[in-house]
């Protein structure tokens, strides 16, 4: 019974050994696990750190007293830095890194601003076109295939239609027929006569990389003077010298039929040359608004982009491109691309500019 009892004893002991062991291990193993969550949090909050420095570093460059938002090209230093999102910048010793890109806004192609033909242009549904002009719309009846609070509030999870500006491009989702998918991944199913999103090496891209809800330029010369304001009343001969207009004939005709409330007006006048229509794009404005929205920047917009503007032919589009190298110095020197008449240059000048007050910075920040 004695050696019984002994036996009962060891075993009991080894089963708690074991126990105890096990439970070693589990401590062990969960503080490895806080330990390694410890890790990752510092390593997370570095990221974001070098992340911001980035940004610091960003906003350093584009307040560079050099930068004229009146005439902004590819040759500024904004649009050097970090172009292909590649160049890595140390931070802390190496302790981290980010990247870096910073994109002109008015490359892009604003949802606040297109007209109904740009948005047919790019690879959308007729009801996603009609959705999206009613999402931004005031008013409560909806177009063909649109949707208004009527559709909206009988959603499982009911809102109400928006009937103003979008503040994000995530907003899009909200409109009837605009999903992730279409909008974040690239699309093989499209129509072949619509625009296909591409980088510059002619890759395909999301719908999301053409696009803005944020952009705008002075309403001002290039050289940053103001522009003559042609939609007010009583423009005379005096006021359109101020601009370097001097052909009296041409003159005469703007006079008479002043006041002006678009490019398309001014320079559908009869008698209009090149010269003229140079000096016009350069010197007149319309109305008193110190910024203009939406707003295609010639000189930094891709190919696909320019596409958007109807009436733009892709030959032009590709010429306007072709020049951006060394880039336009007016918005006149639209006047001087090849294949682009007189006619065509009034359906199209109102789309453009050559400057840029908005943009976007992209920050990649990295640590461990």
């Amino acid at each position: 019974m004695r050696r019984r009892t002994k036996g009962y004893i060891l075993v009991e002991v080894i089963v708690v050994v074991a126990c105890l062991v096990a439970l070693m291990g589990m401590l062990l193993a969960n503080q490895r696990a806080s330990l390694q969550q410890r890790q990752d949090r510092m390593r997370q909050h570095r990221a974001e750190i070098v992340a911001r420095s980035g940004i610091a570093y960003a906003f350093s460059t584009l307040n560079d007293t050099t930068t004229n938002t009146s005439l902004v090209t590819q040759n500024d230093t904004w649009y050097t830095l970090g172009q292909n999102g590649q160049e890595e910048f140390q931070v802390g010793n190496g302790q981290g890194s980010f990247r870096i890109q910073i994109v002109d806004a008015g490359s892009l192609l604003n949802m606040n601003t297109a007209t109904e033909t740009q948005l047919q242009q790019l690879p959308l549904t007729q009801e996603q076109t009609d959705s999206l002009l009613d999402w931004r719309e005031t008013g409560q009846t909806p177009r063909g295939s649109g949707a208004k609070d009527s559709y909206y509030n009988g959603l499982e999870q009911p809102y109400n239609t928006k009937l103003s500006t979008l503040y994000t491009l995530n907003e899009l989702l909200l409109v009837k027929g605009w999903t992730a998918k279409m909008l974040y991944t690239t699309q093989a199913d499209t129509n072949s006569t619509q625009i296909q999103p591409q980088d510059s090496k002619g890759n395909p891209l999301p719908l999301i990389g053409m696009l803005t809800v944020d952009s705008s330029a002075p309403n001002t010369q290039a050289s940053g003077t103001a522009r003559v304001n042609f939609s007010q009343q009583g423009l005379n001969q005096n006021t359109l010298s101020q601009i370097g207009l001097n052909n009296q004939a041409i003159v005469a005709q703007i006079v008479a039929r002043a006041p002006y409330n678009s490019f398309r007006a001014l320079l559908g006048i009869p008698g209009m040359n090149a010269n003229t229509a140079q000096t016009l794009l350069n010197g007149a404005g319309f109305g008193n608004a110190t910024r203009l929205t939406g707003k295609i920047n010639i000189n930094t917009a891709s190919e696909q982009v320019l596409r958007s503007v109807p009436n733009l032919t892709p030959d032009v589009a590709s010429a306007i491109v072709g020049r951006q190298s060394s880039g336009f110095q007016s918005l006149g020197e639209l006047a001087t691309v090849p294949g682009l008449s007189i006619n065509a240059l009034a359906q199209v000048a109102d789309s453009f500019t050559v400057g840029c007050d908005t943009w976007i910075i992209r920050v990649y920040g990295e640590s461990g």
